[in-house]
């Protein structure tokens, strides 16, 4: 019984394995048979021991702190959010008022020059 170390090239990941010898009569030879142990800590070469259970986790399993800090980013997320809306509705209610108030001396330009049209074109009669 041995301890196999395999490093993934693209990742640098080491993954270890406890490797037996088992001999196959059929072949007549010797075939390792190796038990996954968990990945090797890149920085103390330390084993990091795995669950023992296969495949994806399922609902339950490790979501907790998962959803604590998803939820804390969330939370800050929709108080920025918030902020901004806020400071969006004050600027369109600035901007609407502008509007109001340039709408009104508009109107009171445009009367200003009916009003002279209309004192010009009597003087023409």
């Amino acid at each position: 019984m041995s301890i196999v170390r395999y490093v993934n090239k693209k990742t640098g990941v080491v993954a270890l394995y406890e490797s037996t010898s088992h001999y196959d009569p059929e072949t007549k030879q010797s075939r390792p048979v190796r038990k996954y142990l968990g990945t090797e800590d890149p920085e103390t070469g330390e084993l990091i021991p795995s669950s023992g259970k296969r495949g994806r986790k399922k609902d339950g399993e490790g979501s907790e702190r998962k959803n604590k800090t998803n939820t804390t980013e969330y939370e800050e997320l929709y108080k920025q959010k918030c902020k901004e809306c806020d400071e969006k509705d004050a600027l369109i209610i600035k901007l609407e008022r502008q509007n109001k108030k340039l709408k009104a001396d508009i109107q009171r330009i445009r009367d200003i020059a009916q009003d002279m049209l209309n004192a010009d074109s009597l003087k023409d009669i």
